[in-house]
C-alpha cells in the first residue's frame, strides 16, 4: 500500500503524536508499504527530505500562535496535491482536525481514496480551549462551537481511531453513525533496553538519586503542572529525600518555577527542559526514577506514559478513565487536581520498596502490550478493509 500521513505539529517540537505516528510509519515501511509524511514546513526542517525509507513532504505553512508549533497551511495546495496523485497513494491518514487534515479529506474526494482520522488529542477540555480564550467564562460556549467544528472532520473520515477506549467512547456518543476503532499507540519497545547505569546517571546529573520522580511533557496548562508541584511540596516538606524531576518546556515554565519558589521547594523541583528524545531514552533518567507522576486530566493515551511503562516505572497518576486504561496494576491513583492526596502516593510510594518493586514488575510485564509492529499490523488490516469499501485494489 502506498500511505500519507498527515501531522499537523512536526518538528522542532517533540509531543506523543509526532512520536506514535512516526513509530506506526517506520513499522508500515518495514512491512514493505510505501510511506509520505506530509508536514507543515519551517526552517527547521528545510534540508530534511527523509527519515530512513519515509519521504517528508513538506508543505508552506505560517505561524498561528494559537498553540506551540502549530502552523498555518494551504488546504487545496496544487503542489501537494500533485506529489500525492504522483506517488499513488491510496490511504490518507491525518492525526489532527487543522489545516493539513483538511488537505486530505479534499484529496480523498477527489480522487475517491480512504480517509482515515486518529482522534489523538481532547482538544475540548477547558486547558486547552483557554489557548484560545483568556476568560474561563467563554469556555463553555468555544467548547460547543470546538465539537461543531471537530465534527466536520470526524464526518468526511472513513474511519476514525483513537488511542484510548475513553476518547472513544466519547466520540462514539457525540457521532453515534460514525464508525470507530480503538487502536492503541505503539511504540518500538527495544529502544529503551540500552539506557545507562545509574552510577554513569549521576555522573551527568549529580543530584539524581534513588527518591527521584520524574515527569516528562508540555509545561503548560492543560498538564496541570501546578497540581503536580504542589502535591509534591506536600510530599517534600515531610520526606527531604523526595524531588521531583520535569523534563520538557511550555508557555507556563516561568510560572511553575515561580510557583515553586513560592511553596519553598525551587531546590527539589528541578526544570531540565527539552532533550531530544533518543538522548532522554538514552539518559537513564526515565529508567531510573521512582516513578512517572502526572496530574493532567487531558490525556488521550499519552506517548510519555507509555515510555515510562516500558522502561519499568510505577506511575502516579489521577484516577480518570484515559489513565486507568493504562493501569495493569503497576500505578497508585488520586482523585483529579486533589494535590493534598498526589503528595500522600508520592510519599507512600518513596518510603515503601516493596510497593515500588510490585509496580515495577507490573509494567515490566505490560510493555509488549504497545509493540509497535502489532499496532502497525492492526492498523494494517484496517486500511485494507478501507481500499475494499471503496473498490480500491491496493498494491
Amino acid at each position: 500500500m502506498n500511505i500519507a500521513f498527515f501531522v499537523e505539529v512536526f518538528y522542532p517540537e517533540i509531543n506523543g503524536v509526532i512520536t506514535s505516528t512516526l513509530d506506526l510509519a517506520k513499522n508500515l515501511s518495514e512491512r514493505g508499504h510505501k510511506v509520505l509524511l506530509v508536514v507543515p514546513n519551517n526552517k527547521y526542517i528545510a534540508d530534511l527530505e527523509w527519515i530512513g525509507k519515509i519521504r517528508v513532504v513538506k508543505v508552506a505553512s505560517i505561524s498561528t500562535f494559537i498553540y506551540p508549533g502549530v502552523r498555518y497551511t494551504w488546504p487545496w495546495s496544487p503542489k501537494l496535491f500533485h506529489t500525492l496523485h504522483e506517488e499513488k497513494i491510496e490511504i490518507l491518514h491525518f492525526t489532527g482536525p487543522w489545516t493539513l487534515g483538511w488537505s486530505a479529506i479534499l484529496h480523498g474526494k477527489m480522487y475517491g481514496l480512504p480517509v482515515i482520522q486518529t482522534f489523538h488529542t481532547m482538544l475540548n477540555e477547558d486547558t486547552y480551549l483557554q489557548y484560545l480564550v483568556k476568560l474561563r467564562t467563554l469556555v463553555p460556549v468555544v467548547r460547543a462551537i470546538s465539537w461543531w467544528y471537530f465534527g466536520m472532520f470526524i464526518r468526511h473520515s472513513d474511519l476514525i481511531t483513537t488511542p484510548s477506549r475513553f476518547a472513544g467512547e466519547v466520540l462514539k456518543e457525540r457521532f453515534p453513525y460514525k464508525e470507530i476503532h480503538h487502536i492503541s499507540n505503539g511504540i518500538d519497545v527495544s529502544i529503551f533496553k540500552n539506557a545507562r547505569s545509574y552510577e554513569d546517571l549521576q555522573k551527568q546529573y549529580l543530584f539524581y538519586h534513588k527518591k527521584t520522580f520524574l515527569f516528562v511533557g508540555r509545561i503548560g496548562l492543560e498538564k496541570s503542572i501546578d497540581v503536580l508541584i504542589r502535591g509534591f511540596s506536600r510530599a517534600i516538606h515531610r520526606d527531604k529525600e523526595i524531588q521531583l524531576v520535569l523534563v520538557g518546556d511550555g508557555p507556563n515554565r516561568k510560572e511553575m518555577e515561580t510557583l515553586s519558589e513560592t511553596l519553598g521547594v525551587r531546590e527539589r523541583v528541578r526544570f531540565l527542559g527539552k532533550i531530544p528524545h533518543q538522548e532522554l531514552l538514552a539518559s537513564g533518567l526515565i529508567h531510573h526514577a521512582r516513578a512517572f507522576v502526572t496530574a493532567s486530566v487531558t490525556e488521550n493515551q499519552p506517548m510519555t506514559v507509555i515510555e515510562a511503562i516500558c522502561c519499568g516505572l510505577p506511575l502516579i497518576v489521577p484516577q480518570v478513565p484515559s489513565m486507568e486504561e493504562l493501569s495493569e496494576n503497576n500505578a497508585l491513583f488520586f482523585p483529579p487536581r486533589d494535590a493534598d492526596a498526589l503528595g500522600e502516593r508520592i510519599l507512600q510510594l518513596a518510603q515503601d520498596d516493596t510497593l515500588f518493586h510490585t509496580l515495577a514488575e507490573a509494567s515490566h510485564r505490560m510493555a509488549a502490550r504497545f509493540d509497535g509492529a502489532q499496532i502497525a499490523q492492526r492498523f494494517e488490516d484496517l486500511y485494507r478493509e478501507a481500499l475494499k469499501r471503496k473498490g480500491k485494489i491496493s498494491s
